[in-house]
């Protein structure tokens, strides 16, 4: 008996040891874009500087999301839409990074992205980046259903860091979110 104790234990402690946390809530990224979708898959991804950038988060807490969004219907004279995501890979599960985008009275197509002090925010580098307003900076949305709440669309802009004399250039920006949050 004690030895079939000791057998079970063993197994357990074995299998323990070989099991790796899997984040089931919020798997890692892969080191591509999303797909260009419009069905509420909530993606969100883009390149910074040529480098692949999605929202992550290492362990996330109880319904923590990486990519949030928002069409506020309830503002006076035309809507709003606010797409961001989270980057966090502390151990400390500190933000490291994120990005906004706001967009007034957004139409399907082409909208200009409004002025944003935190486009971009970088926590262990240059802080935050404002919108370069004197570069593109278009956010072209493909789907915009007020039903369902999906809003789908491309971005591209440039950010600019005063503290580091730093600059960005966010491009084949994509996302496709339950804008209802």
């Amino acid at each position: 008996m004690k030895k079939a104790i000791f057998t079970f234990l063993a197994f357990i402690l074995l299998l323990s040891f070989s099991c790796k946390k899997k984040n089931i809530f919020n798997p890692e990224p892969p080191d591509e874009l999303p797909p260009a979708t419009m069905t509420g898959a909530n993606t969100f991804g883009c390149l910074v500087n040529g480098e692949v950038w999605r929202p992550y988060v290492e362990d996330p807490y109880f319904l923590e999301t990486t990519i949030f969004a928002k069409h506020d219907r309830g503002w006076v004279g035309c809507d709003q839409l606010l797409v961001s995501g989270k980057l966090k890979t502390s151990s400390e599960n500190e933000v490291h990074q994120d990005m906004k985008m706001n967009i007034w009275c957004p139409i399907l197509g082409e909208n200009k992205i409004t002025y944003s002090k935190r486009s971009f925010r970088d926590f262990n580098g240059c802080g935050e980046y404002h919108l370069d307003t004197l570069s593109p900076h278009i956010l072209i949305i493909t789907k915009l259903d007020t039903i369902n709440n999906i809003a789908s669309g491309t971005f591209e802009f440039t950010v600019i860091s005063d503290e580091c004399q730093d600059t960005l250039r966010i491009t084949e920006g994509r996302f496709d979110v339950d804008s209802s949050l």
